[in-house]
């Protein structure tokens, strides 16, 4: 199954790589490859996030990416993978 990106999603890669580029700006060039590379475990494993609860089609992964912890939002309707968005662990969310 082929995992599809939000908008919203694409800019959080993109709101990553500014703020890393500011602090560690080789690194910002390689996190958001490395943030897509291990969402792609979803498309053979879409059901390994845990369900969010009343909303059974909404999914949260926690996945470790160059020592730093992402949280993963997606949907999956069993034909359709889309991630939402995506968290860095520190960040205050919504």
């Amino acid at each position: 199954m082929k995992l599809e990106w939000s908008a919203v999603a694409l800019a959080d890669l993109d709101r990553f790589a500014a703020f890393l580029h500011e602090r560690h700006p080789r690194l910002a060039q390689v996190i958001a490859a490395e943030i897509k590379e291990k969402a792609r475990l979803l498309e053979d494993h879409p059901l390994l996030g845990r369900a969010i609860e009343g909303r059974p089609q909404y999914r949260e992964l926690v996945l470790e990416v160059a020592n730093a912890t992402y949280v993963f939002c997606y949907a999956f309707d069993g034909e359709r993978l889309v991630m939402l968005r995506v968290f860095h662990s520190r960040e205050q969310r919504e």
